[in-house]
């Protein structure tokens, strides 16, 4: 019987081989469950990969430790386009605040999708810094990304309210019925 690590390892081995796609996917899949921090370099790899990228942002997002979010955090100047939207999305899911400051530079994209893709990864992160990055931004932002910046906002003051930070949440949920009155 194969245990939990040694399954981990038979898929990353295969990630590290000249194996199929399909086989691959598999072992990505594989990974989202049993995967490690050392399989985060090799999934990294694969995020710049069309028919790979999805699979490893699964198994990136669900493997505990910092490895996985570095993965992601080394992809973003790397990648444009939907891939890099799939690994914003998945920094968001990981709540990563080390990609604050990459994420908030990331709102003046010239590519709407890759804007909105950070500004609500920044509101899933949430804290005083994504918060900062997108009160500024909601202040001068194109129609085109707005309302993606409108709910980064209200994503990191719904996560002040549930830690208790109601004085921040309310200048948050200001700013946002501010810029809904200005542009009306």
């Amino acid at each position: 019987q194969t245990t939990a690590a040694e399954t981990g390892r038979q898929a990353l081995r295969v990630l590290q081989s000249e194996s199929s796609s399909a086989d691959k996917a598999s072992a990505c899949k594989d990974l989202a469950v049993y995967g490690t921090g050392e399989a985060a370099p090799a999934l990294g790899a694969l995020l710049a990969d069309e028919q790979l990228a999805a699979w490893a942002r699964i198994a990136l997002e669900a493997i505990p430790g910092p490895a996985a979010e570095e993965a992601l955090r080394n992809a973003l100047p790397k990648l444009q386009g939907r891939l890099l939207v799939g690994v914003i999305n998945s920094i968001g899911v990981r709540r990563d605040a080390q990609a604050v400051r990459p994420l908030a530079a990331k709102l003046g994209d010239a590519n709407a999708d890759v804007a909105s893709a950070a500004a609500v990864a920044l509101g899933h992160i949430g804290g005083n810094d994504a918060a900062q990055a997108l009160l500024t931004a909601l202040a001068k932002s194109p129609q085109s990304v707005r309302s993606a910046l409108a709910e980064g906002c209200i994503l990191c003051a719904e996560r002040w309210l549930e830690e208790g930070q109601t004085t921040q949440a309310a200048r948050l949920y200001e700013a946002v019925r501010q810029i809904g009155r200005a542009h009306v």
